[in-house]
Parts: structure tokens; C-alpha cells; sequence
């Protein structure tokens, strides 16, 4: 390897590659990508490639139609299909409480442009014939989104990348960064070193480890997220829009004829705790059917000719959770040149794009051209070390990932050891984060 990069990308996901490929147009030829496995071998090939655009913050929804925007020219950019079908979303209100949800979120929209609008149940049903109209009270529909293939988007971003100059190594580990005066200067590898003005940390559940080479903590807990695929069901066409029925916990899209079907259960199941196996690398985990049960009952009182489809297999992936629920990116304090891309909540594919976009931005110029304030690694402080307390936040956000949010409302998992941390001094703080060698120690 050349001994000298301008920047160095640890992680060959979706994150790394649109990081790369956006610093490249804006200039920087002097990139390498690094993974330890190959490209897309981490939480991006198990991705459900779902792409929905409005979001609870003006930040996300921003990130999200740069990414749409991104996908809508990458093809004749690149040459390379990123698999993206524009067919529209669905999202239905199976509960009065829920339609108000979608109307009060269509005057959101409006705010973006977004040409959202609530539709009824019968044309809701036009849209997805498939589907029960049984408890439905109506739907938001937004034309603009829809789904991309995970594998399919990463292999373009890597080939426009490419095409300007960033160089792409697989199949080697990074042992180790050296910080020198406050800044990043090397990388050490299985292969050699790197030196180097600029690390992004792009490793998604292998982030905190990667973080704390440098003595950067980052509270992300990897969470068992699973669905289903079936073989082609009659009736099923590939203009079907995307579809989430949030009362029921479960989403739906069409893939090859079929359906994949996942969902948040309200009792998610947290993995790798104690440091993620080093040799996990474009593997899954097995299949939970009892826990994944519940939502597939969910799910065939929506759409019930899954009760006879036949199943491809389930699928168990970990992803990357933070105790907020939002992403982590940036500069980490006190270590120049160290930024972090990680902790994508289940939203890394929707909002690739536009992650890849303001992280170059951050790193080329010195700032975003978005407010990502909440998004800031900068914002943890140090009750965050504490592992049972971001795990006790994680868990709420997944399990209540589809409830309807209230103003008022706030998350009291972990009050009580958030209280007690500010009373400790720094010597006294629970128990830490630990590194996947420190684990296996």
C-alpha cells in the first residue's frame, strides 16, 4: 500500500463508500477505503434498502433527499445500476389516533416540498391491492420514495470513487492510530502503515472499537434487527409502493415477486454486548422465529396472502443503535483530523447519500452546510460510557420505534443512572466500554 493518504476511510459500507465518493468530487483524489472483509460486508448487505425521506428532524429529512437526489443521477453518472425504484411509500393509519399522526405530518411535509398527501382507505388499497383494508382508517402517500438495493448502491458509489482517483483495499485489519499533538498522523494495519491527515470512522458496529484507538468512546449498541423474504406471490407487482403499517409494527416491499417483511418487535434483543467477534464479516445471526413471530402475525392481518406464501428465509442482521436514536458524525473533540460516521438507527441506506455528502463537507471545509447539532459526536457526555445506560435507552428506541411521539413525551430508561453519573466523579463512573480484545481478554 502507499504509505501516504490524504484521508483514510475505515469501512467499506455504504457510509465509507458515498464518504469517498463525495470527498473525491469535491476534489480529494488522495482517498484510500479500508475493510477488513469486502465491500458492503458489514450491516449494508442485509440492509432492507427501504428509503423513506420525512423524518422527525429538519436534519434527517435534509440528509434524506440529498440522498434521493444522489440515487436519481448515479446510474448515468457512474455507469453502475444502484438498483433504485422510485414506486412511492405508504404509510398507514390502522388507529384514529394514528391518521391525525399522518395529517399533522403532511403540514410537516409541506414545509419540504414534499408532495405527501392522506388518501383514503380505498385508494390506499388501489395503490397495494394486496392488502386487508380491515381497521384502516387511511394512509400518507408520497410518491417520491421508495427502495435501492444496498449491495447495488455501494458498488456505484465505489465505481464513481474510483473514476476520480480514491483506491479501495479489502481484507486488511486496523490495529491501531497514533495521535500526535492532538491530531491523527498514522494508521497501522495488518499490512503496514498508513500515515495520514484525516481518519473517518465509518466501521458501523465495529465503530467504538475503531473509536477507541484514539480514546474516542462512542455509545453504540449493535441490535438484532430481522425480516423475512418470500418467494413470488400472485398478484404482487413490482410498482407496489413501499409500506409501513405502524400500528402494527411491521413494514412491506416488493423484492423479485415477493414481499420482505420485517418490523420493530416490543422486545428487541441487543447482540455483541461484549465486544463484536473479529471475524464477523459478511455473516448473519441465526434466525429468531419466536421473537419475529409476533410481527409476522402483525403482518398477515395486513396482507393476508402471506399466511400461504412460501418463505425464502428469515433474515437476522445487527445495526447499529445510539441512546438517542440519531446518527453520530463529525469531528471528535480533543483529536483533529478523527471524524466519525456511524450509529445509522436502521436509516444508514435512506440517508447514505446525504451522510456521505455533509461528512466531506465537514472534513473538506471545516463545517456542514446542514445544522447537525444532534447529530454531533461532540454531544455524549460521560454518562454515556456507562453500557447499561445506553443499552437501556437503545432498547426503548427500537421497541417503541413505530409509536406515535407526543411533545411531552421523554424516555425514562437510564433518568435514574443519568442522575447518579452527574453526582460521581469521573474515577467512580460505572462500567465502560470495552474494545472486542478487550472482551475476548
Amino acid at each position: 500500500m502507499t504509505d501516504h493518504y490524504r484521508a483514510v476511510i475505515v469501512g467499506g459500507g455504504v457510509a465509507g463508500c458515498s464518504i469517498a465518493y463525495h470527498l473525491a468530487r469535491m476534489g480529494w483524489r488522495d482517498v484510500v477505503v479500508l475493510d477488513k472483509g469486502e465491500l458492503t460486508s458489514g450491516s449494508t448487505f442485509h440492509s432492507a434498502g427501504l428509503v423513506g425521506q420525512l423524518r422527525a428532524s429538519v436534519a434527517l429529512t435534509r440528509i434524506n433527499m440529498a440522498s434521493v437526489a444522489l440515487y436519481d443521477r448515479l446510474r448515468e453518472e457512474t455507469g453502475r445500476d444502484p438498483g433504485w425504484r422510485q414506486v412511492g411509500s405508504l404509510r398507514l393509519a390502522s388507529s384514529k389516533e394514528r391518521l391525525l399522526e399522518l395529517r399533522r405530518q403532511a403540514g410537516w411535509a409541506r414545509t419540504f416540498g414534499f408532495p405527501l398527501t392522506v388518501i383514503s382507505a380505498r385508494e390506499a388499497v388501489d395503490l397495494f391491492p394486496l392488502m386487508s383494508p380491515k381497521d384502516l382508517e387511511g394512509a400518507a402517500y408520497l410518491p417520491t420514495d421508495g427502495h435501492i438495493d444496498p449491495d447495488g448502491f455501494t458498488y456505484a458509489l465505489a465505481e464513481g470513487a474510483r473514476a476520480k482517483g480514491v483506491t479501495f483495499r479489502t481484507g486488511v485489519r486496523v490495529q491501531a492510530i497514533t495521535v500526535k499533538g492532538g491530531r491523527v498522523s498514522e494508521l497501522l494495519t495488518d499490512q503496514g502503515t498508513l500515515k495520514t491527515e484525516v481518519v473517518v470512522n465509518a466501521a458501523g458496529i465495529w465503530a467504538p472499537e475503531v473509536g477507541l484507538m484514539v480514546g474516542v468512546r462512542l455509545p453504540v449498541i449493535a441490535m438484532s434487527h430481522q425480516y423475512l423474504t418470500t418467494k413470488p406471490i400472485e398478484g404482487v407487482r413490482r410498482d407496489f409502493p413501499t409500506m409501513r403499517d405502524p400500528d402494527r409494527l411491521v413494514y412491506f416491499r416488493e423484492e423479485v415477486g415477493g414481499l420482505v417483511v420485517g418490523g420493530f418487535e416490543r422486545h428487541p434483543a441487543p447482540w455483541g454486548l461484549d465486544g463484536i467477534p473479529p471475524d464477523f464479516t459478511h455473516r448473519l445471526l441465526p434466525p429468531d422465529w419466536e421473537r419475529f413471530s409476533p410481527l409476522l402475525e402483525n403482518a398477515v392481518t395486513r396482507v393476508p396472502a402471506l399466511a400461504n406464501a412460501q418463505v425464502i428465509r428469515l433474515i437476522n442482521g445487527p445495526e447499529a443503535y445510539t441512546p438517542d436514536g440519531e446518527f453520530i458524525l463529525g469531528e471528535a473533540p480533543g483529536v483533529k483530523g478523527f471524524f466519525v460516521a456511524a450509529g445509522f438507527c436502521a436509516h444508514g441506506i435512506a440517508g447514505a447519500g446525504g451522510v456521505g455528502q455533509v461528512m466531506a463537507e465537514w472534513i473538506v471545509e471545516g463545517r456542514p452546510s446542514l445544522d447537525l447539532r444532534q447529530m454531533n459526536v461532540g454531544r455524549f457526555r460521560a454518562h454515556h460510557a456507562d453500557r447499561d445506560y445506553a443499552l437501556g435507552r437503545v432498547m426503548k428506541i427500537y421497541s417503541t420505534y413505530y409509536d406515535i411521539r407526543h411533545a411531552s413525551g421523554e424516555r425514562r430508561p437510564g433518568r435514574a443512572r443519568f442522575r447518579a453519573a452527574a453526582r460521581l466523579p469521573d474515577a467512580a463512573q460505572p462500567r465502560r466500554w470495552r474494545s472486542g480484545r478487550q472482551a475476548e481478554a
